[in-house]
């Protein structure tokens, strides 16, 4: 109540009412005088919504919001922008209102719904002061006004909303092919590893020999103080004769994670090396403190054949870097990119940390038992993922790569830096997507190996809205990739087309298992003919044979890493997979409106080591040749 109090005591807050109710009024006369010379009802609104938006911006831009700062025209698209958006809302909504209440009626509640949107769009966006955002290391680019993409999304809204209306049959005809189209391709990428045997060969990959490329692993760390130390004691005694582990660490803003660093670098003065995040930028973020660090390692004339990239919790299997070693000099690839899998789908409490504060134990029961279902759909996305999606994506050369566990030659690395002066994007929020993308323009072969006792073991993320916040990231991250349009250079159409779908799998597959019961339902209530009815049934019945899949894998995932699968883990995956689309959906939409408002801060997982309870069969012990103990 006290935030609205200050809010009404506030002088812009009563001009902002009594130049809306003013206008209102005058808006509302000319809409019964249009009405009373025999115009529709949705013809005079149209006309009285183009008159009065014009008014109210020049009162509120004189009056209410003078203090406003930047050109009028931009102060003017950004009105139109934000009022546009409500105006088509109000434009659909009052012809439907109309002969339930009445004109007067509707024209009011339709007013009183808008004041508050419109009164925080004018305050924070249409006539607020817009500081130049920080400048970022790196090549810059020159954004499209986010007025103009607000813009093109509304319109495009509102056509779709105006055909959903009109032509009911056809939009659930077209929206049923649409899901049809994702649920089928969805199903069939999952499901290529299993498409021919010779997928399924334990021996395709070969016996690795005794490795023979220097290489580096960077390991970009930020408030990492739960996992730094098991992860770098582990990557300090991988099973290769010549590497070097190089933390990357903010020392000024993360003192905690980079006593921790320097002490294990102390103690493998032959393997561990830190590298300083530069402290001439306020932008923190991964691809930075990357390019950071390999300036470094130039700098220090330290010499490698490939880069390798870790994150902060990740467990590497001893024996990865023998099989990297190996793949890069038996394939000739550019990139090797080796599986990551989560681990920690359970919900038995007893595998989760005990939480600080009042009742620890009864507060992570609770808290497992409430996560489990998100946790084991995300751990199954990237079992299918790995193992089977990016195989595909790899035969077909359109290659989103993996964020980690992913490592590069030095001779991809250089044509980067000769493209783009940089070796990864610093404005980028998927710099890994970025550069995989990249390498298929490039023409660089990626090899995609996944073994499953070699796999990197991860956590998910440790609550729901964090699980949100690093899939809007990664969303967002997708669409600048599209729009920076570099995918149209692929060699072949097919190829572009399957770029788009897979920038925009996570948007399709989500909406798709969304929108599939909900076009059912329209379909049955609207009495469509049986032709339409079936057909919009069938992507449910799709999502429903993937539900029935995903329980068969999370039973193999068990056996394969032997961790015992419950009941409860089950009901899980069945009764979450509908609501963990939902939650996909939804950060959709946030990326989808941070894109849209210039917002590309860079929001970071965090990791609590809730995987370390299960580490990979391998002697963890093991001090490689040349390093002190």
């Amino acid at each position: 109540m006290r935030p609205v109090l200050k809010l009404l005591r506030q002088r812009e807050t009563w001009i902002f009412l009594t130049v809306g109710g003013a206008v209102a009024v005058i808006g509302h006369a000319l809409l019964v005088a249009l009405i009373a010379a025999g115009a529709s009802p949705a013809l005079a609104n149209a006309v009285q919504l183009v008159v009065t938006l014009q008014l109210s911006f020049v009162a509120h831009d004189r009056l209410t919001w003078g203090r406003g700062t930047g050109r009028a025209a931009g102060r003017w698209w950004r009105f139109q922008t934000a009022r546009g958006g409500s105006a088509l809302l109000s434009l659909v909504a009052f012809p439907l209102l109309v002969p339930v209440v009445g004109a007067s009626v509707a024209y009011w509640a339709l007013v009183v719904a808008g004041t508050a949107i419109n009164y925080c769009s004018d305050r924070f966006w249409s006539f607020a002061h817009r500081p130049d955002p920080p400048r970022r290391r790196g090549t810059h680019r020159r954004p499209t006004p986010a007025g103009w993409r607000i813009g093109r999304l509304a319109a495009a809204l509102a056509a779709l909303t105006v055909s959903a209306v009109l032509f009911l049959d056809v939009f659930l005809t077209t929206v049923s092919l649409f899901m049809l189209a994702v649920a089928i391709t969805t199903l069939a990428f999952q499901l290529y590893k299993w498409w021919l045997p010779e997928h399924n060969d334990p021996d395709r990959y070969g016996e690795p020999d005794a490795p023979q490329l220097p290489g580096v692993i960077l390991v970009p760390m930020r408030h990492e103080e739960a996992v730094a130390g098991h992860t770098l004691e582990r990557l300090a005694n991988l099973d290769h004769p010549d590497y070097w582990v190089v933390p990357i660490i903010d020392h000024p803003d993360d003192p905690g994670t980079a006593a921790i660093a320097h002490a294990k670098a102390a103690r493998y003065p032959g393997r561990v090396l830190v590298a300083a995040y530069p402290e001439d930028t306020e932008v923190h973020n991964k691809p930075i403190g990357l390019n950071a660090a390999v300036r470094e390692l130039d700098r220090l004339g330290v010499h490698y054949e490939w880069i390798g990239i870790a994150d902060a919790e990740d467990l590497f299997h001893p024996d990865l870097l023998r099989m990297v070693d190996y793949r890069f000099r038996r394939t000739g690839a550019g990139i090797v990119q080796c599986g990551v899998q989560l681990m920690n789908f359970s919900a038995d409490p007893r595998t989760q940390p005990l939480p600080a504060g009042r009742l620890p134990r009864l507060r992570r029961w609770l808290r497992a038992n409430a996560s489990g279902w998100w946790r084991a759909a995300n751990v199954l996305e990237y079992y299918k993922w790995f193992q089977s999606r990016l195989k595909l994506q790899a035969v077909t050369k359109v290659m989103p790569l993996g964020g980690n566990t992913v490592f590069f030659r030095r001779e991809f690395l250089d044509a980067l830096r000769r493209r783009y002066g940089a070796y990864w994007d610093e404005d980028c929020l998927t710099e890994d997507c970025k550069i995989g993308m990249v390498a298929s323009v490039l023409g660089y072969d990626v090899d995609v190996v996944y073994v499953d006792e070699l796999v990197t073991r991860e956590e998910t993320p440790d609550t729901l809205r964090g699980l949100v916040r690093q899939r809007v990231r990664w969303m967002q991250g997708f669409i600048q990739v599209f729009t920076e349009r570099e995918w149209l250079a692929l060699p072949r159409p097919w190829q572009k087309v399957l770029a788009v779908y897979v920038l925009g799998f996570q948007f399709f597959q989500a909406f798709s298992v969304v929108l599939a019961p909900v076009a059912l339902a329209l379909a049955l209530a609207h009495k469509s003919p049986v032709v339409v009815a079936l057909l919009a049934s069938v992507p449910l019945g799709i999502s429903l044979l993937t539900i029935a899949l995903d329980v068969l894998m999370l039973h193999q995932f068990g056996r394969t890493f032997g961790q015992r699968v419950r009941l409860r883990d089950h009901l899980g995956v069945v009764l979450g997979g509908y609501p963990y689309q939902v939650v996909l959906s939804v950060a959709g939409v946030w990326a989808l409106l941070r894109h849209l408002t210039g917002r590309t801060d860079w929001v970071k997982t965090a990791h609590s080591g809730a995987h370390l309870g299960a580490p990979p069969a391998a002697d963890e012990a093991r001090v490689p040749v040349g390093v002190v103990a």
